[in-house]
């Protein structure tokens, strides 16, 4: 039977084998190995024919025979099989004589020689390897573990840490760590000597102990002897002047383990491992931006499909409330289309005014500012049987009692100095048609007897004038102010309040006309970019979600100088940056809060909600459905084909699927080129 004699760390064993034998340092080698350069599993001797072979099988640091490093060999007795510093022969031990190696004074000088050589071989054989591994690996995580299991193979140490600086915090952090089987070395911030780690982050200089224990640089370190570690060896990482970490290994069990020459390779290849973390660091980063490029792309690709989708939902409405507005001007004869509103309380106001324009009392018309007053007498003036006549408007609290007096009742020449000719007031100016007063409430009680005494009479006397002058003029008032908490203030005169209030309108505010925003929003778009001579810019999603949410004190004007603003200062398309601080950081009102991710699914939850309420009011029939919610019988039917809503049919409900003729003028509208409303 042949034999292996096996010479490792000074001792010589023998061991005999037929048939085939596996050496390795792993537990399921046949023969154990211990050199620290040996691989689990690194080679195996097997007989072919009439001869045996040494095969490697995947080892590390490769096998030798005579000093050549072979993948397969035939072996002969005599051969000398090397597998890192330990040397086996093949059968027999050849004579000195054979191999020209004599047991002399300097032969052991000589065996120190090849055994550095060999070391030094097979450590550039390492090297070749890593560098590889380092250049080719770009995750960072694979990256920092080849780092650590290649210093612990390098320098035969037990166990590996590597210690990194966080870019961000700026704080040092343990990277990883793991031990000579590739295992992760669990709290590894209690597994090393944090004053050794220490020493190196701050100086940026290695160090190499060989027996911690009782080394006097350490005996005061608590950390070494409770750990109970030996062999240390940690050095900086550096790559192109900066400090990036500390690669740190340790042998806990054996002292010596590591000399000058594990230092200097570990410096060596600590520079190549720095290197290759900050390239690594670089492409994460760049893998990152470009991970959030590639998303931000997609959401705009998204916000735009939503915008796309709500501009179309919004054309089909808009064109559906000039149908309902124009169905209207030809039952009513009425035309208001300056005022845009599709809103619950705007139908309500339209339903007022219907009746109030083609009387002629006078109109009180309350509202807040910026509700759209002055439009609203407008509109009552040019639907009425007054409009080919002037409609004449006065603000009352912009002009001092003077001035007012004057600007309503005229002057004569003379009647104050200044007044060089006759002058009309105003109530001449507008005989035959509208005069308008707004703020009334500002009027001063003298100036308020004079105007009851021409509602009364019909007549006034221009100031400094002696003979009355008849006019025939229909009056409008308005105020942002309860006039009858005026009058029991005593700031109003109770006659003259009934005078003027004898047809009330409120205007509603913007705010609890919401549903409003989006068609004004569509309105002041179109009408501020004509006139600066642009295309028409459109809204993202969430700016629009964010003007509903709003509540609008300043109402229409508000909404219509934000508009403005945002045509000026703003690209097309508006994003919510470019709003006011004021709307931004505004909290949204709850009564308009829907749940959903986005503006989309808001609308479609706010229109379910009330499509199911209407139904249930209407007891499931459509046609009454489609009144209660103001909008016609085939957009109710579209939604609810839209929302999957749709309820048995009800015997005797005339607003069943067969409405042809109105599907016809539906699709009739659609091809009509939508006329813009006036501003």
């Amino acid at each position: 039977m042949p034999k292996l004699i096996i010479h490792e760390e000074g001792e010589c064993k023998t061991r005999e084998f037929d048939g085939s034998i596996t050496l390795g340092r792993g537990a399921n080698a046949t023969v154990k190995i211990a050199d620290r350069l040996a691989s689990r599993l690194h080679c195996r001797i097997e007989k072919r024919g009439d001869l045996f072979q040494v095969q490697d099988v995947g080892s590390q640091n490769g096998t030798f025979v005579n000093g050549a490093q072979v993948l397969a060999a035939d072996l002969r007795p005599g051969d000398l099989i090397s597998i890192g510093n330990a040397r086996i022969f093949f059968d027999r031990e050849p004579d000195p004589l054979e191999t020209g190696v004599v047991s002399t004074p300097g032969a052991q000088g000589g065996a120190d020689l090849v055994k550095r050589l060999t070391r030094e071989r097979s450590n550039l054989i390492r090297l070749q390897r890593i560098a590889h591994a380092l250049s080719t690996e770009s995750d960072l995580d694979s990256l920092l573990s080849i780092i650590v299991d290649s210093l612990i193979e390098l320098s035969g140490a037990d166990r590996g840490f590597l210690i990194l600086r966080d870019k961000k915090t700026e704080d040092w952090t343990f990277a990883t760590a793991r031990n000579f089987e590739g295992e992760q070395v669990p709290e590894p911030e209690l597994a090393i000597s944090r004053s050794i780690a220490n020493r190196v982050l701050e100086t940026g200089k290695s160090v190499l102990s060989v027996n911690a224990r009782e080394d006097e640089e350490w005996e005061n370190v608590q950390s070494i002897s409770n750990l109970g570690l030996r062999s240390v060896l940690a050095v900086p990482l550096n790559a192109h002047g900066e400090m990036i970490g500390v690669a740190y290994v340790d042998h806990r069990m054996a002292k010596g383990v590591f000399d000058e020459d594990d230092l200097r390779l570990a410096e060596s290849f600590g520079s190549q491992a720095a290197t290759a973390v900050l390239r690594a660091r670089l492409l994460k980063e760049l893998r990152a931006a470009n991970k959030e490029l590639s998303e931000g792309r997609e959401r705009i690709r998204i916000l735009n499909e939503e915008l796309k989708k709500r501009v179309a939902v919004q054309e089909v409405e808009l064109v559906e409330a000039r149908a309902r507005l124009r169905e209207r001007a030809a039952v009513t004869g009425n035309d208001y289309s300056r005022l845009i509103g599709r809103s619950k309380a705007m139908l309500d106001v339209f339903r007022v005014l219907d009746r109030v324009v083609s009387s002629d009392f006078p109109v009180q018309i309350y509202g807040e500012s910026g509700t759209g007053k002055e439009l609203v007498a407008r509109a009552i003036h040019e639907n009425g049987p007054r409009a080919k006549a002037r409609f004449v408007s006065e603000n009352c609290a912009a002009l001092p009692d003077s001035l007012l007096e004057s600007e309503l009742f005229g002057h004569v020449k003379g009647a104050f100095t200044g007044a060089s000719a006759n002058k009309k007031g105003l109530l001449q100016v507008a005989h035959c048609g509208t005069l308008f007063l707004d703020e009334v409430g500002d009027m001063s009680l003298e100036l308020q007897k004079k105007l009851l005494r021409f509602l009364q009479e019909g007549e006034f006397r221009p100031v400094g004038g002696r003979e009355p002058v008849h006019v025939d003029v229909r009056v409008i008032s308005a105020s942002n102010k309860d006039l009858r908490d005026l009058e029991q203030q005593g700031r109003f005169r109770e006659d003259l309040f009934y005078r003027l209030n004898v047809l009330p309108i409120r205007l509603p505010p913007l705010r609890e006309r919401k549903d409003d925003i989006p068609l004004l929003l569509d309105h002041f778009l179109k009408h501020f970019c004509l006139d600066s001579n642009r295309p028409v810019m459109r809204m993202r999603p969430e700016v629009i979600d964010a003007l509903v949410a709003y509540s609008w004190p300043g109402n229409v004007r508000e909404l219509e100088n934000e508009t403005r603003m945002l045509i000026t200062f703003a690209d097309d398309p508006i994003t919510l940056d470019r709003l006011s601080e004021r709307i931004r950081c505004s909290t949204p009102d709850r009564e308009t809060e829907i749940s959903g991710d986005g503006l989309m699914e808001r609308v479609e939850a706010l229109e379910r909600r009330e499509i199911k309420q209407a139904l249930e009011d209407s007891g499931g029939n459509k046609s009454r459905a489609a009144d209660i919610l103001k909008i016609s019988r085939f957009t109710l039917q579209r939604k609810l084909e839209k929302y999957h809503m749709l309820p048995e049919a009800i015997e005797g409900d005339e607003g069943a699927l067969d409405a042809e003729p109105e599907t016809t003028q539906i699709e009739a509208l659609r091809e009509e080129e939508p006329r813009e409303s006036d501003p």
